[in-house]
């Protein structure tokens, strides 16, 4: 009998290791289970998630089946889709723009997945792998690129702002190729305590501009160096709400945003790439601000050029 056990032991151990290993040299993609994307949590009742993911799931059966063959056709979307299990969702749910149909959001991720890997050959690490850091946009805040963390929903590719004593997350932006253009899809803030007077010190430091246009500024200069001459911003109406700020009493205006920022409202919000840079009807007393915050733009987009090797 104590043979018996230790032979049971025995083969359940190598049957662990053998499953341990597939999954870790696992090469090909399938649609994720919900199992899988909502794991049970003692205390939590996820049943509703389980239900929607499901129902979506059947719904989008079709996309689903040509999304599995278009990722299998890349094996780096292959190890990024089967770490990242919530990255697949978008397929069955919505993707930038709450217009789009199954048609147009199936193609808008396939591009989307695609366009920026072949735009950055030159970069020595994929920004799937580790954050393109365009350093310091002012002392302490470090101004990065990479593959995002949040909602896939809103967009793969982001732009964030770190607080780096902290290792704070302070501002982010999220882009997406659309047509011939580029989109913004989320520009969201902080939520933590002493998060708005990080703001206000950071605006103060950023030679009164505020970190959200710092961001779309940000954003204006990138799209430039990809290649790109049209850069477009989601009309709020159209937004995926982010998850990334909770309180009820914070509101992200796109349409402000974009508005400020020279945007022209049409079916998005056009803008324009270069900054009006007149200083004519400034207050004299401001010109010296004024110059100086142009100077820290110029900076940062000399940085992404050189880093972006492009």
């Amino acid at each position: 009998m104590e043979n018996f056990l230790k032979l049971c032991q025995n083969s359940l151990r190598n049957y662990n290791q053998l499953m341990a290993l597939q999954m870790t040299t696992k090469t090909t993609y399938q649609w994720p289970q919900s199992k899988d994307l909502y794991p049970y949590r003692p205390g939590r009742f996820d049943a509703p998630k389980h239900w929607r993911y499901n129902l979506r799931s059947f719904l989008n059966r079709g996309s689903i089946r040509r999304f599995e063959q278009f990722i299998n056709q890349h094996p780096f979307l292959v190890d990024i889709f089967n770490t990242h299990l919530d990255y697949s969702y978008p397929v069955a749910c919505r993707f930038l723009d709450k217009r789009f149909n199954a048609s147009q959001r199936f193609n808008a991720i396939c591009e989307n997945l695609l366009f920026l890997p072949k735009k950055l050959t030159a970069l020595s690490t994929p920004l799937w792998e580790k954050p393109l850091s365009f350093g310091e946009v002012i002392p302490d805040f470090e101004m990065t690129l990479s593959m995002t963390t949040h909602q896939p929903m809103e967009g793969y590719w982001v732009l964030e702002l770190w607080h780096k004593p902290r290792n704070e997350l302070v501002y982010l932006l999220t882009f997406a190729k659309l047509g011939d253009a580029l989109l913004i899809a989320v520009v969201q803030g902080p939520n933590f305590e002493g998060s708005k007077e990080m703001v206000k010190q950071l605006t103060k430091s950023c030679h009164g501009l505020r970190p959200a246009y710092l961001m779309v500024e940000t954003m204006k200069s990138l799209t430039k160096i990809l290649g790109y001459d049209k850069l477009l911003g989601i009309p709020q109406k159209y937004q995926n709400k982010s998850r990334f700020i909770q309180s009820k009493q914070y509101t992200v205006d796109y349409d402000a945003i974009f508005g400020e920022s020279g945007g022209e409202l049409k079916d998005y919000w056009e803008l324009p790439l270069e900054m009006d840079r007149n200083l004519d009807d400034v207050p004299s007393k401001k010109r010296s601000m004024y110059r100086k915050r142009y100077a820290m733009l110029d900076d940062l987009a000399k940085v992404i050029e050189e880093k972006l090797g492009l």
